[in-house]
């Protein structure tokens, strides 16, 4: 609790909280905002993150330094899909429709995590870091930032049908998208006055015409997260400074595509390079025509693709506000 005191403390000033959204493999361009505003000079007071938000957020708050955020992007590059999400052998349309709760295991992303990550626990971290995950069966959103490290981060990266849900104490987690993709809600109630957003969810993308009900519920989760990051973005109060980072043009992509870490580190890096500066905004994300993004091969051999957001915490979002969050005591 030494750490969150000595935040508290700075509520006299204009604390600085990074914001980091879940986004899946689209991740990589938070990289690039980091390296943006390291160069800048713009540290966090506190790091919230979600889902791959959480992933990213608890590496920045281990070492907010430039090296650190160096040995974050080299991370990226040598990230290979197939230990994270491996595909198995069978086509992806039967495995949606397997039996069981998601179609891979988290194995591979745990020791992302244990290799990347020297600390084990929050009050390790060298600035206060907190992340989201979603209560399945208390309905609810809750904030991890106290005790061990690890699981409440897998919890909260828990992609509803891609990994498990994680069980903490006896509850079981999902992803906190689910419930807060973008928490610059929490940022506010915790006291920050600038508030860097990193929001890398394609909410910014065309959404193409579904084909199947399955195009229908994604659509109606994106829609529901959107819903929430554009009210309280709307809401923000006036004395808040909010500055929500570009991603600049990037490629469309299969969720598990991590072969492109470098360019989408590149395209954010510059865009927000740009708007630090003062400069006019690059085009956003994506590149290509609408429609083509985040298409899967549905691998039943037709040519036909289901449609997958490229971005983790594709679940429904909660109407609870931030206010209504419920934090678990000490974790």
């Amino acid at each position: 609790m030494a750490i969150m005191r000595r935040w508290r403390q700075r509520r006299a000033g204009r604390p600085v909280a990074f914001v980091l959204s879940g986004g899946g493999n689209l991740g990589a361009l938070q990289i690039g905002m980091l390296r943006a505003l390291a160069e800048r000079g713009v540290t966090p007071d506190l790091v919230l993150g979600c889902s791959v938000g959480a992933i990213n957020g608890a590496a920045l708050a281990e070492d907010p330094s430039p090296a650190g955020i160096s040995r974050l992007e080299q991370l990226w590059g040598e990230l290979d899909g197939e230990d994270l999400m491996p595909s198995g052998f069978l086509p992806r349309a039967v495995s949606l429709a397997r039996k069981g709760e998601a179609i891979h295991d988290n194995a591979g992303l745990r020791r992302a995590l244990e290799e990347q990550l020297t600390a084990r626990t929050f009050e390790d971290l060298a600035v206060p870091f907190e992340c989201v995950a979603t209560d399945v069966l208390g309905v609810r959103e809750v904030w991890f930032r106290q005790g061990p490290l690890i699981e409440p981060i897998l919890a909260s990266a828990a992609l509803p049908a891609v990994y498990p849900a994680v069980e903490i104490d006896g509850v079981r987690y999902l992803d906190g998208a689910i419930v807060d993709d973008v928490p610059m809600g929490r940022a506010v109630e915790l006291g920050a006055r600038t508030v860097y957003v990193l929001q890398v969810g394609a909410f910014s993308r065309p959404r193409p015409e579904p084909r199947r009900p399955l195009d229908v519920a994604i659509q109606s989760y994106w829609i529901a997260r959107h819903h929430r990051f554009k009210r309280e973005l709307e809401s923000m109060p006036a004395h808040v400074d909010v500055h929500l980072l570009p991603t600049g043009q990037t490629p469309a992509m299969r969720y598990n595509d991590f072969t492109r870490s470098a360019e989408l580190i590149a395209a954010a890096y510059a865009a927000s390079t740009d708007y630090l500066a003062g400069r006019p905004a690059r085009p956003e994300m994506p590149a290509g025509a609408p429609g083509s993004t985040g298409e899967a091969d549905d691998g039943d051999g037709d040519g036909d693709a289901v449609e997958v957001e490229v971005g983790a915490g594709d679940g429904a979002a909660d109407e609870l506000g931030a206010s209504g969050a419920e934090d678990p005591g000490p974790r």
